[in-house]
């Protein structure tokens, strides 16, 4: 080859490949063990893989060797074929490569030496030697630069750097993962990209940058807070999109690769030298960035001196204002508790409409409290806990529930998941809500945070949201988990998610209409932007007699790149044109909250005469021209504007018939 990785780099930027692991499997590759192990007992599948990246466009081709060292490999039995996985990985991407008839490289992958979920980090100088090992065998089997991937803590990257080095002077690329955490973006180690930019910049990578955990969107973010790293390049490989735990429990990614393109093009303006994708991506998304590449000057431009290159400057995120909070320490006067009592209890031709507030975003509990006050005085009769997918430490939903419960005179409802504890965890922990008042609940499965490598790897799935409905249902006539009398029945009542934008539509009206068979006495939207789908569910639900109340999640978005994000990456969210265009028209300025909140407010007039409340979502930090007691307000308005119960959705069940006019807002 005459022109080395580094000479490349220098002078245009370079596509890299995507995912290998989750191709693999999808094309048949299953192994009982370690996925690296395909390289020896299935190499013709893995170069297979690497010849459809390559004919896709890319540029670099990393070895099927991701936590391919000792400390990986041993947990399957196979600590002893460290050498033997990883010179088979190389040799594999070295042979497509040399018979590409074009220039291109050929990236020896190689993770943190500590397995994730690991609570004890693998010793330095252990992990040190790990690395060596796998680093010498990769080298031998003709590696052209190593990639150090989806490192969580700048210690433990730069220490792998250093480790390369005593090895090899071929070049490193160094890729740190970062989690969204409401906003900050931070490493598990809790370093933001300019901490790990500067950590890094004199350790002799030929380009520093991210990888993993984020979607296409997120990791701009990311690569923009890196900024312009001086001598190194920028780096960036986002997943896909936001994983997603789907019907068997496997993991599906949100994304899809002309989005991920566009944002590859973005990664170039921010700066970004190598781009390519990471968990989740195809080589439809590399051939569908390879196409974008081909319109930029990047992509090939004429030689110049590093030094002279222009890239923008990193973009800067104002911290949130302010929410006041001069309201009183005291418990707050509400509207008074028993709304979900009554809604529950009425007549579906004069049922009131409910309006709930989620209780969700960053802060500790006073912050959420100052949050639920201002829900309140906007007219919401009921506070709804919901879940949290934050890794980082945070006040638990349980107890931000009995806070609220304590403080407000207000129902408040509580997300009850189940992924996270096993069968009787679950029934102490209901026992233990009911003790301390907290009696309405939303039971779902849900998922865990993401994270880095395990995409939602984490878990114990002893239980699902269904069974969870299951054992509370019981709990309610008074028997326990094992079909056992207890002293006093509970009084809960219980509602369940469903997701009108699911792949599967009729799986998920027909797992609806389970749950309410299961005990659900009403059922709460995951967030919708278009009644259509909702509308199935309840046909389905109204077919099959079990039509109960249906509150909807609507929330305003804030910007054209949170329709985008949800549009593109998010799994289960289905944002339609009538919603995207006037968001793109808006932009990501001070007035496009604005618009979400009147898009909002049309959907929620419209939803009125089709469901029986709504759930107003609320971003959580500080938008400007949006807080809870405007959402609330204007969004309780426009149901009570369209004078519908709802309940047009079909009869029988529960939930009876619907869809009389001259329904009133419950405050």
């Amino acid at each position: 080859m005459s022109e080395s990785f580094t000479e490349a780099l220098g002078r245009r930027v370079l596509l890299g490949d995507g995912a290998m692991g989750t191709l693999a499997r999808a094309s048949g590759g299953l192994v009982e063990g370690h996925g690296a192990e395909l390289c020896v007992i299935a190499p013709e599948l893995v170069s297979a893989l690497h010849e459809r990246y390559l004919a896709a466009g890319a540029d670099v081709l990393q070895t099927h060797t991701f936590a391919a060292s000792r400390p990986r490999l041993e947990r399957h039995g196979l600590a002893r074929r460290v050498r033997e996985i990883n010179l088979a990985g190389a040799r594999l991407a070295a042979g497509v490569r040399d018979a590409a008839g074009r220039p291109a490289w050929v990236a020896g992958s190689v993770s943190p030496a500590t397995p994730p979920g690991l609570a004890v980090p693998v010793e330095e100088a252990r992990a040190a030697i790990a690395i060596r090992e796998q680093v010498e065998a990769l080298v031998e089997g003709g590696v052209d630069l190593i990639v150090l991937e989806t490192f969580s803590r700048a210690g433990e990257l730069l220490a792998a750097i250093r480790a390369v080095q005593e090895v090899t002077d071929l070049p490193v690329v160094a890729q740190a993962t970062f989690v969204d955490e409401d906003g900050d973006l931070l490493t598990a180690a809790g370093e933001s990209p300019a901490d790990v930019v500067a950590r890094l910049a004199d350790a002799g990578a030929v380009a520093i940058g991210t990888n993993c955990t984020l979607g296409p969107q997120g990791l701009l973010d990311v690569v923009r807070r890196m900024g312009p790293t001086g001598a190194p390049a920028l780096s960036a490989q986002p997943n896909a999109g936001l994983p997603h735990v789907v019907a068997d429990r496997s993991v599906r990614f949100a994304g899809d690769a002309e989005h991920f393109a566009r944002y590859v093009l973005r990664y170039v303006e921010a700066g970004a030298r190598l781009v390519g994708g990471c968990c989740g991506t195809t080589p439809e998304h590399t051939a569908a960035a390879a196409r974008a590449l081909t319109t930029h000057d990047a992509w090939a431009p004429p030689a110049t001196p590093r030094d002279q290159r222009v890239v923008p400057a990193p973009r800067t995120v104002p911290d949130p204002a302010p929410v006041p909070d001069e309201e009183p320490d005291e418990p707050v006067t509400g509207p008074g508790r028993g709304a979900v009592e009554r809604w529950l209890r009425g007549r579906p031709a004069s049922r009131e409409f409910l309006v709930a507030a989620e209780v969700a975003g960053a802060g500790g509990p006073e912050e959420h409290l100052s949050r639920a006050r201002r829900a309140v005085s906007g007219g919401a009769s009921v506070l709804w806990v919901s879940r949290s997918r934050a890794r980082r430490a945070t006040t638990s939903t349980t107890g931000l529930a009995v806070h609220l419960h304590d403080r407000i005179d207000v129902d408040t409802a509580l997300t009850v998941t189940s992924w996270q504890t096993s069968l009787l965890a679950l029934q102490a922990d209901l026992l233990g809500l009911h003790a301390l008042g907290v009696r309405t609940l939303v039971c779902e499965t849900g998922n865990p945070p993401v994270h880095a490598e395990q995409a939602v790897g984490d878990g114990v799935w002893e239980v699902d949201g269904l069974e969870l409905l299951r054992l509370a249902a019981d709990l309610n006539r008074g028997i326990d988990a094992d079909g056992v009398e207890v002293g006093a029945a509970t009084t809960f009542r219980l509602g369940a998610r469903v997701t009108p934008g699911a792949d599967d539509l009729d799986r998920e009206a027909a797992r609806a209409v389970a749950k309410v068979e299961a005990g659900a006495e009403f059922l709460v939207t995951r967030p919708v932007f278009e009644l259509e789908r909702l509308r199935t569910v309840l046909d389905a639900l109204g077919a099959a007699g079990r039509r109960v109340p249906v509150l909807a999640s609507v929330g305003a978005l804030t910007g054209y790149a949170q329709a985008e994000h949800l549009r593109h990456e998010v799994p289960d969210i289905v944002v339609p044109d009538a919603v995207v265009e006037p968001m793109r028209r808006a932009g990501d300025g001070p007035d496009a909250a604005r618009t979400g909140l009147s898009l909002a407010a049309e959907l929620v007039a419209d939803a009125a005469a089709l469901v029986e409340g709504v759930v107003v979502r609320w971003p959580g930090s500080a938008v400007p021209g949006l807080d809870p007691t405007t959402a609330v307000t204007r969004l309780r308005a426009a149901a009570n504007g369209a004078g519908g119960t709802g309940g047009t959705g079909g009869t029988g069940g529960t939930g009876g018939t619907g869809g009389s006019a001259g329904a009133r807002v419950r405050r």
